[in-house]
């Protein structure tokens, strides 16, 4: 009896997730191609259904498309120009938005790349697009820093080991402020995000376990997305190579 009562407790997080219904929502999309290809042009959109990826398409008609159905709205979605799983760095991508719906209707509207559209009626959206602008800041500075050193000589080891430090540096600085917000903030559907951008950093300071522990807190939802997913994986190679 016993035996039976702790596979059944084991089975409750399964059983509630599994019971979560997937919420209504509608898409509306508007480009801007110029005049004689509005038309006949294919956008794809990525998003998580009851736990399960899912891809649909739309062609675009008059530089407008909809999408509609059902979907995990606390799981963050991709509407792309490029067909999903045919670019390595999809999230590098600027024809590829990622955003996070709203119960009801979400607008988005582009005049250049999809990267940089306007998203409207997803308040959730609105604050999914300051986290990225806040921690993504270091990354500029990252790139700079990793350019004057594939610029230097390798014989030039003084300089080599001062961007070396520098790099460090901000990769720690980042992954301090990462820690502050998960601290703060691990009920929030890009939470698992902020936990893959703390993986990714890699300064010195990566506490491997601490990470380990954001995810054990994450919603059911956020570990079957795919940065849940990637964090899983992540996390598990670094043990590995440990």
């Amino acid at each position: 009896m016993r035996s039976i009562l702790l596979i059944f407790c084991g089975l409750l997080p399964a059983i509630a997730f599994a019971q979560k219904q997937a919420s209504p929502y509608t898409l509306n999309a508007e480009v801007n191609f110029p005049k004689g290809d509005e038309t006949g042009r294919t956008l794809y959109f990525v998003y998580q259904q009851n736990g399960e990826l899912k891809t649909d398409s739309a062609i675009i008609t008059n530089n407008k498309c909809t999408f509609n159905g059902r979907a995990d709205l606390m799981v963050k979605t991709s509407l792309q120009f490029t067909k999903p799983n045919s670019t390595p760095e999809p999230a590098l991508d600027p024809n590829s938005l990622s955003l996070y719906l709203n119960n009801g209707l979400t607008n988005v509207k582009a005049t250049g790349f999809l990267s940089r559209a306007q998203v409207t009626g997803s308040a959730m959206q609105d604050e999914y697009a300051a986290f990225i602008k806040k921690y993504s800041r270091w990354d500029r500075t990252l790139t700079q820093a990793g350019r004057r050193k594939r610029n230097l000589p390798k014989t030039d080891t003084l300089r080599l080991k001062a961007v070396n430090k520098t790099i460090d540096s901000v990769q720690n600085i980042k992954m301090a402020e990462l820690c502050l917000f998960l601290n703060n903030n691990i009920g929030k559907p890009y939470a698992v995000e902020a936990i893959l951008m703390y993986l990714k950093a890699k300064g010195s300071s990566l506490d491997v376990h601490k990470a380990n522990d954001y995810y054990s807190q994450l919603a059911d939802e956020q570990k079957h997305s795919a940065d849940g997913l990637e964090v899983e994986k992540t996390i598990a190679d670094i043990k590995k190579h440990q």
